[in-house]
Formats: C-alpha cells, sequence, structure tokens
C-alpha cells in the first residue's frame, strides 16, 4: 500500500506518527454519505533519530506536544490501513517501528479477566492505566475505550477496542464499514449458512453482496460462533448506544469473539502503573492469535461471482485467451479520497499485504468453487485517462473518484503453484469442455490443505507433509476440478507431491475426452 496516498493526511516532507483512534461521526454528509469516519489524531516527530532512521525507538519526547496533533477524518474502511505507531510523511506510509514485541502464552479470555474500560481508567490509589508522561499521545481521547486483559504477576495487556476491530474484523474495508453501520444485520455479512458435523464444525456460507472472498474466515466466525456474532454486533450497538446521550465523541467499543486459552503475539509498549514498572503492555498492532475458529472447513460462495480467466505460466508472464476490457486504469500512484465515489467507474480490489494473523488457519480447508474462462484476458479500455482518485465504500457521487475495496492478503497472487501449471496448461485447451475449479482457497486462490485424520492422540499422519523447500515440514496441498459436458462429468483431483503432481480419477476424465475426441493426454501415475 505503499503507492497509495491519503488525502486527509498532512502534506509536505515532515514525519508524522499515527497517535490514536477518536470518535467516530458522519462529518460531512455531503462529501460523505455511505460510511462513518474516524478521528485519527497524528504528531510530527521532532527527534533528529527517528528522522534519520524511522524504524528508530519512539519516545513521548520525540514529537511536539500532543495539545499540537494534527487531527483528521478517515473512512471506517480505510482505517484497516492505519496501526498506532505507524509513520506517515507526504501522506504516504514510511515506516511500521517494531516497537516492543511480546508473545504472551496461555492468555485467558473471559468476562473476570478481560474488561472493557476507557484508557483514562485510574486505579484505587490514583494510578492512571495509560500515565501521561510515559504515552501523551491519547491524552485527547481518554474516553475511548481498550480491553485491560489480566496476565501473570500482576501484569496486564490494554487494547484499544480499534485496534481489537481491526484485527479480528478488518479483513476487508467492506466487513469493517458494515459493521460500524448500526444496528447489527446478519444479512449484510452472509445470506445463508449451514452448519453440518455433529457440532457444527463443517460451514457451508454464502456471502452477501459486496462481501469479498478474503472475509469469508471473519464471517464463518461470527456465522458459526454466537460469542464472535456478539462481538461483532456490540462495535454497532455501542455507537447507537452513545448517540443519544449527546456526546461531542462517540467511541466503539469492541471485544475478543472468544472466551478460552490462547496465545497473542504484539508489538506495543510497557508502560508502568505507579511504582510498578512494565506493568501495563499498550498494544500498538495485534500480530497474532492462536485461538481456534469455531469450524473445521469452511466453503463458501460470493454473490455476483465471475468467471475467472485462466493464468497459465507461459513464457514471458502472458496470458492466452482473448482480451475483454474492465474499465479506465488506476492511476500508479492513486489518492484516497475522504468522499463518495461514483458509479460510473468500475469498482477495483486493492491488496493491503499481511502476515500470519490466525495460525489456525493454515491446515484449515477454506475455500469455494469458481468456473474457468479461457477466453478473456482482463485490461484495460484503450485511451481512456488513469483514474488518479480512490474512495472505500459504496458508490454516492457523480465525481471522477474509483470505489476501492481494500482487502488483506498474505501476498500477490503469482497464479497457481508450480505443482499444478502443468496441469492446468492441459486442462485448458479442453476448448469444448466446461471446466470449475472446486478449490479457490483464499490464501493461494487455486488449492486446499490435503484432507486428512488425526489419531486419537492428536497425531498427523507423517504422509501428509512435504518439504517446505527449506528443510521444514508443511501440509502438503490439493486441488481439484470438475470437467463436464452435458450430463457427463468427471473430477480431476492434484495432490502436490515431492516428484510433482499425482492425478486422481484420470482414467474417467480420458474416457470423455475419448467420447469428445478431444487428444488431451491427462498424465497419472
Amino acid at each position: 500500500m505503499g503507492d497509495l496516498q491519503i488525502s486527509a493526511f498532512p502534506q509536505g516532507d515532515g514525519l508524522w506518527r499515527v497517535d490514536w483512534f477518536g470518535g467516530v461521526q458522519f462529518p460531512n454528509r455531503v462529501l460523505r454519505r455511505t460510511q462513518p469516519s474516524v478521528f485519527v489524531h497524528l504528531s510530527k516527530v521532532t527527534d533528529p533519530a527517528v528522522l534519520a532512521d524511522p524504524m528508530a525507538p519512539v519516545s513521548a519526547l520525540s514529537t511536539l506536544p500532543w495539545q499540537k496533533q494534527f487531527k483528521c477524518w478517515i473512512s471506517v474502511g480505510a482505517t484497516m490501513l492505519l496501526r498506532i505507531g505507524d509513520l506517515w510523511s507526504n501522506q504516504r506510509f514510511i515506516a511500521s517501528p517494531e516497537h516492543e514485541v511480546e508473545t504472551f502464552e496461555k492468555v485467558s479470555i473471559d468476562r473476570s479477566t478481560a474488561k472493557l474500560l476507557k484508557v483514562g481508567h485510574s486505579d484505587d490509589q490514583g494510578n492512571f492505566l495509560l500515565p501521561a508522561a510515559e504515552h501523551p499521545w491519547h491524552m485527547a481521547n481518554t474516553h475511548s475505550y481498550c480491553v485491560r486483559v489480566a496476565l501473570a504477576n500482576g501484569r496486564s495487556l490494554a487494547i484499544p477496542c480499534m485496534e481489537l476491530a481491526r484485527f479480528y474484523f478488518g479483513s476487508s474495508s467492506p466487513l469493517l464499514s458494515t459493521l460500524f453501520l448500526p444496528p447489527f444485520d446478519r444479512t449484510k455479512l452472509y445470506s445463508s449458512v449451514q452448519l453440518d458435523g455433529f457440532f457444527g464444525e463443517d460451514v457451508v456460507l454464502d456471502l452477501a453482496e459486496g462481501i469479498p472472498k478474503e472475509s469469508a474466515q471473519d464471517i464463518g466466525r461470527i456465522a458459526a460462533s454466537k460469542q464472535a456474532s456478539n462481538a461483532a454486533a456490540m462495535i454497532g450497538v455501542s455507537l447507537l448506544r452513545q448517540a443519544p446521550e449527546g456526546l461531542d465523541d462517540i467511541y466503539p467499543q469492541c471485544v475478543f469473539p472468544f472466551d478460552g486459552e490462547t496465545t497473542l503475539k504484539a508489538s506495543g509498549k510497557w508502560l508502568p502503573l505507579g511504582s510498578q514498572q512494565r506493568s501495563t503492555f499498550l498494544v500498538y498492532r495485534l500480530r497474532s492469535c492462536s485461538y481456534p475458529f469455531p469450524f473445521d472447513t469452511l466453503k463458501f460462495r460470493t454473490s455476483g461471482q465471475r468467471r475467472r480467466p485462466w493464468k497459465p505460466a507461459v513464457s514471458g508472464g502472458s496470458t492466452a485467451g482473448s482480451p475483454r476490457r474492465s474499465g479506465a486504469p488506476n492511476a500508479k500512484e492513486p489518492t484516497l479520497r475522504e468522499r463518495d465515489a461514483s458509479g460510473a467507474l468500475a469498482p477495483r480490489t486493492r491488496r493491503a499485504f499481511r502476515e500470519v494473523k490466525f495460525p489456525d488457519l493454515a491446515n484449515k480447508r477454506i475455500w469455494s468453487e469458481v468456473p474457468l474462462d479461457a477466453s478473456s484476458v482482463p485490461i484495460g479500455s484503450r485511451g481512456a485517462a488513469a483514474v488518479a482518485d480512490l474512495a472505500v465504500g459504496q458508490p454516492g457521487s457523480v465525481q471522477r473518484i474509483r470505489s476501492v475495496t481494500l482487502v488483506e492478503a498474505l501476498g500477490q497472487p503469482d497464479g497457481p503453484p508450480a505443482f499444478l501449471r502443468p496441469a492446468i496448461e492441459r486442462l485448458r485447451r479442453l476448448k469444448r469442455l466446461n471446466v470449475t475449479l472446486l478449490t479457490a482457497s483464499v490464501d493461494d486462490g487455486w488449492t486446499v490443505p490435503v484432507p486428512y485424520t488425526a489419531s486419537e492422540d492428536g497425531e498427523i499422519p507423517p504422509e501428509v507433509f512435504i518439504d517446505d523447500g527449506g528443510g521444514s515440514p508443511r501440509i502438503r496441498r490439493v486441488a481439484a476440478f470438475l470437467i463436464h459436458e452435458g450430463r457427463r462429468q468427471a473430477n480431476v483431483v492434484i495432490e502436490e507431491r515431492e516428484t510433482g503432481a499425482f492425478y486422481v480419477d484420470g482414467e474417467a476424465v480420458e474416457q470423455i475426452l475419448s467420447e469428445l475426441h478431444v487428444h488431451v493426454q491427462i498424465p497419472h501415475q
């Protein structure tokens, strides 16, 4: 996202720190009617050491006093790009300092250990949860909320509610925006859900219109868990509850979407509580949570799903097929505007790269089915001027601003895995047959972890693993295709092996091809 400018942020060469997230409002319904905004506070960095090296530690003396903070409204959906402590310059992201990184194991999350507090909270002795001398950047928003989690030895975690919402529900801008628009309505997240298995461990989900596939796992948790559903609903309910009170600042509340024991990894800052040093760890950014999702498998469908073009591995990086138009291109360095987008421009998706947030999902099968199409490749409209301005959310203006959906991704998709490409090259030539990819996953778009059954002791069979190329084992991947013509159909299951791909049900496919006089050989060992 380094090439994306945020127009509301300060211009110029100065270095600015994201300090805190303030209240939530519709500050200007003339310019922005489709979603609320968050009042973001930033401080100008003055410390020469940090100016020379943005990854250097930032102290309370590294910035201008909090009374001189720069404040601006940022759309709720766009806040998924922001972390407390991040550094920006001339409206562009510069660095996300590590600060202090801690891993907290066996953290108990329940009503007795995780409590909702205002960040200006002080104990009976007058000791503030966030002492201003060590952390002045929240002082303009002492009525905003955090969750304090009790740790061993009298220590605690303090997690701002905006960070909880971003981490657990910020996989896409549409999901985050929807949760900040009360009242909570499940039909805006999914149109239907089916819970299979004795404990509902297999989930089949139809995502609502406008919800991208990258949010399937978060919405799957909401659909399968009452606690997660209540946590998601709490965001909008808390805003609605404060509105009649006539408060100048309305702050969101959010809690963990589960009760139980977990391991949390976070970056932030240790703060004292009275005379006790390193007592409270203020979380700037949650990085991972080990608590398991309430499903073993998740199959989802997206609304208005289109046929996906093949992306075969051919020399020069070209893609087969005739071109189709997809609207005016985006500028190389677009600007995110704080106003509604136009309905006349085709919407686009932009990826915000992240690390692995939920290790529990690494070996779970999360997928959809996508028809494949070899007839077209998307290109921009010939001669159309590039669109320089983007806006998060649904269209609502006539300005030349493109609606953009922001999604989290582990990396830039680079086509199917290497082991799958030879098979795709062969399948792509089946001009007279219809091919549907049955394992369109969220991570690489093509494969899912191979199914397995663990022993009574929870051990995974060794044959399930494959070397990752660096000497470490990982669960091997598998892809499945449905090939059909009329009433005749066959499945092709392609499993990752050390010596290449392994084809299942290849004979049935070859029989169909033979009957249709299509001379394409699908190998099998």
